[in-house]
């Protein structure tokens, strides 16, 4: 009995160490926000250091809760410390290996060796095999190619102490401008998000997508689009927004009428699409906006409609499914009140830092500069407003309650942003593994060779090669390494047939965000399944049929530019007008429902219609706009006939 409360005793206090170690990484990315990064490889390997050695620290906790015995949790604890000093080491060596002629030591090539398979070994606890295996075998290739492989795949010959010189002692790799963008830029929004969730609101968005949704019909399904749209411009995470969003929204919709399955799949999707939707997007917009050296409110912008088409997608499809299958709308005594959503001591804190960060990117401030005023006034709205709310209600003896209470919320956003951010740190030094091979190797410039040969540097060809590539290699992995890969392997090959580079990068990076929801391996739709206690294959086969026109929908940003906010007024308005009308017919024929029931017939000329509207032609807009008005003229009057019929 001693002996168990000694062992519960150490599995708290290295919880309690974890903690401690997570909070202060999270709050060093805030202060060095606010206060300016440090040397690169000083500011760069203390991002990885302790996101590194915090991966191990985590399993090891994890083990001692499950029983595992200190066996395995000593030896995470080992790697763990050696995770943090690896990395510590290029800090304090930062004098020394910055001289442009620096003689590596020893230790440097045996610690370096360490990083690298730690960083491989991180990656697998992290995102899971895809990544770090490739990431192994592009190693493979870079060291040992040049003995092994003859011909034009031939890498060039380097050294260990190459190998070593340009993966951890420099600011090429490990330390490169994927982990100069993770500490710098896409930090200070994970604190953001998670502290915005941990002080309520996620309560605020669920509320505003009620009243915005709820009285339609779907309301119930939409909801769930709306409030994953919202979480997810917050989070830019696929299974962050179904592991958060999906424990409410999925029994609602079952309770409403809809099949579990079906409401999984709702969820995946919508949660999936939060990663486009401005004014955050995620980490890929972050480091798209550094590969393309433009303003990120560039990106943002160029996004609203992509996002729209997105969301208006699933809305219809909902629509769609909800009058086909009978489900009512939210009754209007199950909506919000309003006043609920103007309550400044509630949503003011939400709104304004959102605000903040919309305002100050707007204005072409850095994205480190709006992130850090965001958590300030997030932080410094809350203490303001809790105040004079419990000042009204209990007067100043509640105050040390209220403190409490706060300080509680803000701790617990503290310690989830510091999981995150160590999990984006390692996430970026393994892409970046994968991808400097490909330059360093000119392996990525070779790919791209040979798919212009196969495609016959035929535009529509490459398209469809280019968008099977970015989700094969999102397969298994987060947004942002798919993007990362996808951007450095399939974005050149578009970019080379003369398509301008913020068109083909957004092409790839809506592909990557599809490959969370695309089978076999589709880890938005395993996070739904598995909440919703069903059938992997069953939730993945409805996720599909609603997103079989998010599918198509990134073509438009070749053929239909007005999509990216590119023309003329009228020349956005005409293709976002033509776009909307297409997701419409590919949508309801998707779920066999306009105005009626739909026959075959009926959803296979639904589709020509959709596909004429794709066609960037007059004949074919016009051809399209025709044949759907005539379908919805003649399912309107299938309605009225049935309904006639039934009385």
């Amino acid at each position: 009995m001693i002996d168990q409360i000694t062992k519960d005793r150490s599995v708290a206090w290295l919880e309690t160490i974890l903690k401690i170690v997570l909070i202060g990484y999270a709050v060093f990315q805030i202060f060095t926000a606010f206060t300016g990064m440090r040397e690169p490889l000083i500011q760069r390997s203390v991002f990885l250091g302790f996101g590194l050695g915090s991966i191990f620290l985590i399993s090891a906790v994890a083990l001692l809760k499950e029983g595992k015995g200190w066996g395995l949790a000593w030896l995470n604890i080992c790697l763990s410390l050696l995770g943090y000093y690896v990395c510590l080491h290029i800090a304090l060596s930062n004098d020394r290996i910055s001289v442009f002629f620096v003689h590596l030591t020893s230790l440097d090539l045996i610690l370096g060796g360490i990083a690298i398979a730690l960083v491989l070994e991180g990656g697998r606890r992290t995102i899971g095999w895809f990544l770090p295996i490739l990431a192994l075998a592009g190693l493979a290739y870079y060291y040992f190619g040049h003995e092994t492989i003859s011909g034009p795949w031939q890498p060039p010959r380097v050294s260990f102490l190459t190998l070593i010189e340009t993966y951890y002692a420099s600011t090429e790799t490990l330390f490169g401008y994927m982990t100069d963008m993770g500490t710098r830029v896409i930090a200070i929004f994970i604190v953001l998000g998670a502290l915005l969730l941990s002080t309520g609101a996620t309560e605020i968005f669920i509320k505003l997508a009620t009243l915005i949704a709820g009285r339609s019909y779907g309301g119930q399904a939409k909801v769930c689009t709306a409030s994953s749209a919202l979480f997810g411009t917050v989070t830019g995470s696929a299974v962050a927004n179904v592991m958060a969003m999906g424990p409410v929204t999925i029994p609602t919709m079952e309770r409403a009428g809809y099949k579990r399955s079906y409401a999984a799949a709702i969820e995946a999707v919508a949660s999936a699409g939060g990663q486009i939707m401005p004014p955050v997007m995620g980490a890929g917009a972050f480091i798209m906006a550094e590969m393309l050296n433009i303003p990120y409110a560039q990106i943002a912008a160029a996004a609203v409609l992509p996002a729209l088409l997105y969301f208006l997608t699933l809305w219809f499809s909902v629509g769609f499914h909800a009058r086909r299958k009978g489900i009512k709308p939210l009754d209007r005594a199950d909506l919000p009140a309003w006043r609920e959503l103007i309550d400044p001591y509630t949503s003011l804190p939400m709104y304004l830092p959102v605000g903040t960060l919309v305002l100050l990117l707007v204005l072409d401030f850095t994205p480190t500069l709006a992130g850090a005023a965001s958590v300030a006034t997030l932080l410094g709205s809350l203490i303001l407003l809790r105040t004079l709310k419990c000042l009204k209600e209990t007067g100043i003896s509640g105050l040390a309650a209220t403190y409490m209470h706060l300080t509680d919320q803000v701790i617990d956003g503290l310690y989830k942003a510091g999981r995150a951010i160590a999990m984006i740190a390692v996430l970026l030094a393994c892409a970046a593994i994968v991808v400097k091979v490909l330059t360093a190797t000119g392996a990525g410039v070779k790919v791209s060779s040979v798919i212009l040969s196969l495609s016959g540097e035929n535009l529509a060809f490459v398209l469809v090669l280019t968008a099977v590539l970015s989700i094969l290699l999102g397969m298994d992995v987060p947004t942002t390494a798919s993007y990362i890969l996808a951007s450095a392997i399939a974005a050149p090959i578009v970019i080379n047939l003369g398509i301008p580079e913020l068109n083909a990068h957004l092409f790839v990076f809506y592909y990557a965000i599809l490959s969370a929801i695309t089978p076999p391996v589709c880890a938005s739709v395993f996070a739904a399944a598995s909440i919703a206690n069903i059938s992997f294959w069953r939730v993945s086969g409805h996720a599909v049929v609603l997103a079989i026109a998010l599918y198509v929908i990134p073509f438009l940003f070749i053929y239909r530019p007005g999509i990216l906010m590119e023309g003329s007024t009228f020349t956005i308005l005409y293709d976002a007008g033509i776009a909307i009308l297409a997701v419409m017919a590919i949508a309801a024929a998707s779920t066999g429902y306009l105005l009626s029931r739909l026959s075959w017939p009926q959803r296979i000329a639904l589709y020509c219609a959709a596909a004429l509207l794709f066609y960037t032609a007059s004949w074919s807009d016009f051809t399209g706009i025709a044949l759907l008005l005539g379908l919805t003229a003649y399912s309107y009057w299938q309605g009225r006939q049935q309904i006639e019929q039934e009385a």
